[in-house]
């Protein structure tokens, strides 16, 4: 194993001793020790690490985390690699670290897609997160970063920004149709916006505020409705000649979101859920309506490295860009109980010290 001269230790976000709860605050850390690249492993030093919402998710102890250090949206350079890897091919060069930390591409479902392993680790989750300095990952998982693109802009692509292009591949929607997507002024809807938007659909986009309706009919929607004022699910058969959509992505995470995506969507329609709930609710899908109505129900969470290559070619083209929001590395405690209550605007990004 070569490269640069790497120090013992690191500054990174930690959980407390006592783990992941409701009230846990992040402690920033100055004695982490560094990982070493094993064979087939990139040693990487992170620039900037997104915040994803499902980040709160897992520090708060709502969803499952058997790591101490959360973040799945990193972006660095790789500065060191193990037994296996070629230096001179990786050394120097932009990578992203992602949700799909590993899978072990051998496996049945691997055959068809390696994002749904069984045996998957996923990074924040149960392998130590982007909120740390450096980080190691395995080579043939990283995602490479085009130099046209600027690191911070680039980190919100490696989950808000796939999460919501995988989305929309499996709506299997063509050119035209009718696109639905509430919480569209949100971290993930602004870039679905753009997307389904750039693929030709038609996007009604659901959120509150003037702020984000002008955001997002900016960016392309054809239509947007205020949950809080409009009648939605009145506008949506208005503007869909009375069917309803051919697709609904949920990024919100309500039960009632989810039950009026249910009734936004015409016969043969598709919902794809995205939104991780606080609490668990069971989806309001009867047997009777699923067979009557044709409808296709798909969960998401990741995208394929070809779906992430191609992402990349449109934020370089400029057809998808985050709207994103820095912030310094000590202040990332504070951003996770801002995102908790739906304070920021678009992507959080924080800048990874030096």
């Amino acid at each position: 194993m070569t490269g640069i001269e790497i120090p013992a230790t690191q500054i990174a976000a930690v959980l407390p001793s006592t783990g992941a709860t409701l009230d846990s605050h992040l402690e920033i850390k100055h004695d982490r020790p560094i990982p070493t690249a094993a064979a087939g492993e990139l040693l990487v030093k992170l620039e900037f690490s997104g915040v994803c919402h499902s980040d709160v998710h897992s520090v708060r102890g709502e969803t499952p985390m058997l790591t101490d250090v959360a973040g799945h949206e990193g972006v660095g350079t790789v500065v060191r690699v193990g037994d296996g890897v070629d230096e001179g091919v990786w050394v120097g060069k932009r990578v992203g670290i992602r949700w799909l930390y590993s899978s072990c591409l051998e496996c049945e479902i691997c055959e068809r897609n390696n994002t749904a392993c069984p045996y998957q680790k996923n990074a924040g989750a149960n392998v130590p997160g982007t909120f740390q300095q450096y980080i190691v990952s395995p080579a043939v998982h990283v995602t490479k970063i085009p130099p046209q693109l600027s690191p911070d802009e680039a980190a919100p692509l490696l989950c808000a920004g796939i999460a919501m292009y995988s989305s929309i591949i499996k709506t299997k929607t063509r050119s035209g149709d009718w696109l639905v997507l509430p919480g569209a002024g949100g971290g993930l809807g602004h870039m679905g916006v753009q997307i389904a938007v750039k693929k030709g659909l038609k996007v009604i986009a659901i959120d509150s505020g003037e702020k984000k309706k002008q955001l997002c009919l900016s960016l392309g929607a054809t239509a947007f409705l205020d949950y809080k004022v409009d009648d939605v699910e009145h506008a949506v058969k208005q503007l869909t000649s009375g069917l309803g959509a051919h697709a609904v992505i949920c990024t919100a995470n309500s039960e009632g979101a989810y039950e009026q995506s249910m009734r936004l969507l015409r016969r043969l329609g598709a919902l794809v859920c995205v939104g991780i709930p606080n609490v668990p609710f069971r989806l309001p899908a009867t047997p009777f309506d699923m067979i009557v109505k044709g409808l296709t129900i798909v969960g998401n969470s990741a995208g394929t490295a070809q779906e992430m290559d191609e992402l990349m070619e449109m934020a370089v083209a400029g057809d998808v860009k985050a709207h994103i929001e820095c912030f310094e590395f000590d202040q990332i405690d504070t951003v996770i109980q801002r995102l908790g209550k739906s304070e920021i605007d678009g992507r959080a990004v924080m800048r990874i010290p030096e």
